[in-house]
């Protein structure tokens, strides 16, 4: 894909004037950072300062403006993020690009200056970039369409448009560059992490369905090939992501490590998480199910899908996290020590560190690639959406034979995540990784044939802990130095739990119960510099 890009060198001034213009500035020295040093330590500051859970948990203090130079800040942002494959550091963009354009928004409506609802410099933003905030700009202005239905008649009307205005090459023109836009737009927030924050992003089946029949409309009319990289890729990625989450209805529940006390304390000193080889896992039948299914073809609808391949053609590593909250029989089974975390930046905060290597004989870090799922027990369920799966793969200008590869390549995610009924109370939420030959790691030892060990700040900041842990007293010091260095608004910060709750102060909720623990032992805690403001001002 090939980009424009208008270079700005001068800040404005007085930069930064405002919050925004302060975190792309310390988001843009986390990442060279990361790239200079790279570490699983570097790699926590770079996805803590981009991965906000609370709805509340964003300041909007400073002068309101736009600028060129924002604007190129963000699209450097975008670029690097695609190089190590930072997805969070993406989606924080795309947040954003709709956080900005929702402001101007209000600002045009209120404002007695002559604000209009456009922000000029976002014409210079990375064409999917541009795509969001022009779809998110008609979505939260017309409010009569989900923003997947948005997405579809933006991109249907810029095709008629060119059908009926332009000639036939620039009509192509025009479509490929669309299609580069749209299928790129789609693919970066295929990874977002949190409902709460974006559920705009969380499309139903049929929404997902009619996006993905127009993007291979799309593809059709640009006579590209969905069997040939990178565009297979991504489609793959896409669709998995989007199937994936959207199992138990996008559902909002915590995420949970057990752990045992002598883990825990070990935790503190080593910083490792072990991730067990998939043929290591405590369930013998463990990627027997999907194939079974296999074996009774009657309730597949395509005749395309028959001997399906299931060979493994990569290592895979296993976590295992529970989406229950203090369950009795999880502590017997793996321990009474529990992390929490409230959303999906625990994917990547178990990504292994990886190097690329250049044509020019250097090397440049990335995140390597975490698959994250909810593990489903019910086998109607699974084949209702092996269906909705091949569905999806039945829309794209294939062969019969290259439907089955396209296929028995994305059923590597799926033969993973579907489980026996008797595991279901378990409710497991699985991050399987993925390992390539052709890549080198750091911070990983596999010298252990049953377990990858990875260095990573999993245990070491979570977002809050429940049981008697040894660690405490270890967690809290670094609990403390993260909240007090990225917090940027007051929240409800519990003792015992070590939970930080934005939303509550700004809420009806009761601030001196914390809800996560239910301690009365709780406060309500400023950013540096700001307490002290804020009640002179009341």
């Amino acid at each position: 894909m090939s980009y424009e890009i208008e270079e700005v060198t001068e800040k404005p001034e007085g930069w930064p004037a405002n919050a925004i213009e302060c975190q792309l500035d310390n988001v843009q020295k986390a990442l060279d950072e990361f790239k200079d040093n790279p570490s699983y330590k570097n790699k926590e500051v770079l996805i803590s300062l981009v991965s906000d859970y609370d709805l509340n948990q964003r300041s909007m203090v400073g002068l309101f403006r736009n600028t060129d130079y924002e604007v190129a800040c963000i699209n450097a942002l975008f670029l690097e993020a695609n190089f190590i494959q930072c997805n969070t550091l993406k989606t924080y963009l795309y947040e954003l690009v709709g956080h900005k354009t929702r402001l101007q928004k209000i600002m045009s409506w209120i404002s007695e200056t002559n604000v209009t609802l456009d922000i000029k410099p976002f014409e210079w933003l990375f064409p999917s970039l541009k795509l969001y905030y022009y779809t998110y700009q008609k979505f939260t202005v017309e409010k009569d369409k989900s923003y997947a239905e948005q997405l579809i008649e933006v991109i249907e009307d810029i095709v008629k448009y060119s059908k009926s205005h332009y000639s036939e090459k620039e009509y192509l023109e025009s479509v490929a560059r669309i299609t580069q836009a749209f299928v790129s737009l789609l693919n970066d927030i295929s990874y977002f992490r949190c409902e709460k924050r974006t559920r705009i992003w969380a499309f139903s089946h049929d929404e997902i369905y009619k996006l993905f029949q127009l993007e291979s409309k799309l593809i059709k009319i640009c006579d590209d090939s969905p069997v040939k990289r990178p565009l297979k890729g991504v489609l793959m990625t896409s669709i998995s992501n989007y199937i994936l989450k959207s199992r138990n209805n996008y559902n909002e529940d915590y995420i949970c490590k057990y752990i045992s006390s002598e883990v825990a304390e070990k935790s503190i000193s080593n910083h490792q998480i072990w991730m067990s080889i998939i043929e290591k896992l405590n369930d013998e039948r463990e990627q027997r199910v999907i194939p079974e299914l296999f074996e009774d073809s009657g309730w597949n609808n395509y005749l395309w899908v028959q001997n399906i391949n299931f060979t493994p053609t990569r290592k895979y590593f296993v976590s295992s996290f529970c989406k229950s909250i203090n369950d009795s029989r999880m502590k017997k089974e793996y321990g009474e020590c529990i992390y929490g975390y409230k959303d999906d930046r625990v994917a990547e905060i178990l990504s292994p560190i990886m190097y690329w290597h250049k044509k020019d004989g250097s090397k440049s870090p990335a995140f390597s690639q975490v698959i994250a799922f909810d593990v489903i027990y019910d086998r109607e369920e699974a084949k209702k959406e092996i269906n909705f799966l091949c569905r999806l793969i039945y829309c794209f200008d294939m062969s019969d034979i290259d439907k089955k590869k396209f296929l028995e390549e994305i059923l590597q995610y799926w033969v993973l995540s579907v489980k026996d009924p008797k595991w279901s109370q378990e409710r497991e939420r699985r991050y399987v990784l993925f390992m390539y030959d052709e890549y080198d790691y750091i911070e990983i030892d596999t010298s252990d044939d049953r377990f990858l060990k990875l260095k990573t700040t999993l245990f070491l900041e979570p977002d809050f802990i429940l049981g008697n842990n040894p660690a405490k007293k270890n967690i809290r010091f670094l609990v403390d130095n993260k909240r007090n260095v990225i917090s940027m608004k007051p929240y409800l910060f519990c003792k015992d739990c070590l939970n930080r709750d934005f939303d509550i102060v700004i809420g009806n909720r009761n601030k001196n119960v914390c809800p996560i623990c239910g301690s009365k032992n709780v406060s309500i805690e400023y950013p540096r510099g700001m307490k002290h403001n804020f009640k002179r001002s009341n």
